[in-house]
């Protein structure tokens, strides 16, 4: 079993204008997720990707490796998962038990302790998904650890799991200013 992390991050953020190189606190977005998931036990430079059509993503990301994200995977309109699928395939060998960890570029709250928790829970328990929500239990997207083979299930997924977190998105300035009050403290 071996285990890839992709980090998807488009350029055409409509409510916060190139949201995922926003500086947050000194550094852009992006370079959050980037950091925290090279503390994780399982996550390394050999196995993290950035799927992006944005030149200003590349520069911010040169030290990871890059999968050219297709224009026709980047509008509005396209879900994850294709983007997803999209960046396994260019990744190659990538099995059905194998473990595919998708990190959001917009979540600065994220730990390496909680990407950690998330696949660890997959791992011990024999999971398909783990998902990260929030204190609703409503999924916030930040963190999703998956066995490749949910991609191409034709039923309902089962053997799911989920971590609770507080973590607050950033899609606007009003985004910004509550997760850098939360952060300051």
């Amino acid at each position: 079993m071996k285990i890839v992390a992709i980090i998807p991050a488009r350029a055409g953020s409509k409510r916060l204008k190139n949201k995922n190189v926003f500086k947050f606190l000194g550094k852009p977005l992006i370079r959050w997720t980037i950091d925290t998931a090279l503390k994780s036990d399982y996550i390394s430079y050999d196995n993290l990707y950035i799927s992006t059509d944005c030149h200003f993503v590349k520069s911010y990301t040169r030290d990871c490796w890059i999968i050219d994200r297709p224009k026709h995977l980047a509008e509005d309109h396209v879900w994850t998962q294709p983007v997803i699928n999209h960046a396994t395939e260019q990744i190659g060998d990538v099995a059905d038990e194998d473990v595919v960890v998708i990190l959001q570029a917009n979540s600065p709250q994220m730990t390496p302790q909680i990407v950690d928790k998330c696949i660890n829970m997959l791992i011990d328990n024999d999971l398909w998904q783990v998902h990260t929500v929030d204190s609703d239990f409503i999924n916030n997207g930040a963190v999703q650890v998956m066995r490749r083979k949910v991609f191409e299930h034709a039923g309902k997924a089962n053997y799911n799991g989920v971590v609770v977190t507080d973590w607050v998105d950033i899609h606007t300035l009003e985004d910004v200013q509550k997760v850098a009050s939360i952060m300051e403290k």
